[in-house]
């Protein structure tokens, strides 16, 4: 069953079921990334929506190639990570993106938006994002730089239950870094311990902070 869509007038023909390919950004490609805040009875809306602003960008002059949409946990945020061929993609996309963003605020879908350009500094473990797996997924996005977040590859590597992980680098500050292990209790004591609350901080202290995520749908690149 198709996801409920607030803009049937701008609705492309898109797949909404659940699912796709497994994924993966490679070190040195340039992602946007986008995390929209939500109402929780909006959620369904704005992951039907970032699916038809990814479907769009592929066959755009965005050139989007691979992407993933991710839901957080307490149904309050939606994370779009899209592969774009680096700044002159992302200006076409965020052109698009922003004339939408102004439309669904205006229909309070959306409560703020952080749309940025960053490029994937390193990448561990088993990198592919697959929307079928049963592992739990993090995304924390912080005002730590890239070399930062990138220190905790190793510890990252030595965890418990550990299976991949990719540190995107700000294009002009910040950073984020997605990371997924076998369950969630191990990401929990992965970032309690003295690595993860060096380069993070507290949670709630840095950035967006630390929030449980899940795949709900990829894109393999056209």
């Amino acid at each position: 069953m198709a996801r409920p869509h607030e803009d049937r007038e701008r609705h492309t023909s898109v797949d909404h079921r659940p699912g796709g390919l497994p994924i993966t950004f490679a070190r040195g490609a340039w992602c946007a990334i986008d995390i929209v805040h939500v109402t929780a009875e909006r959620e369904e809306a704005a992951i039907s929506t970032y699916e038809t602003l990814i479907e769009t960008a592929q066959t755009s002059a965005a050139k989007a190639q691979a992407a993933v949409v991710l839901r957080s946990a307490n149904h309050r945020r939606v994370v779009a990570i899209v592969e774009l061929e680096g700044h002159s993609g992302f200006a076409h996309l965020a052109s698009a993106w922003d004339a939408h963003h102004l439309y669904a605020e205006h229909h309070a879908v959306a409560e703020s938006v952080a749309l940025a350009l960053y490029q994937v500094k390193e990448v561990a473990g088993e990198v592919l994002i697959d929307a079928d797996s049963h592992e739990a997924y993090a995304f924390e996005r912080t005002a730590a730089d890239a070399v930062q977040v990138a220190t905790l590859i190793e510890p990252l590597e030595a965890a418990a239950g550990f299976r991949g992980a990719l540190v995107f680098g700000g294009d002009t500050t910040g950073a984020a870094i997605v990371y997924w292990f076998e369950n969630a209790a191990q990401i929990d004591a992965f970032r309690a311990g003295a690595a993860a609350r060096k380069v993070l901080g507290a949670e709630g202290s840095a950035g967006d902070a630390e929030f449980a995520v899940h795949p709900v749908k990829t894109f393999a690149g056209h």
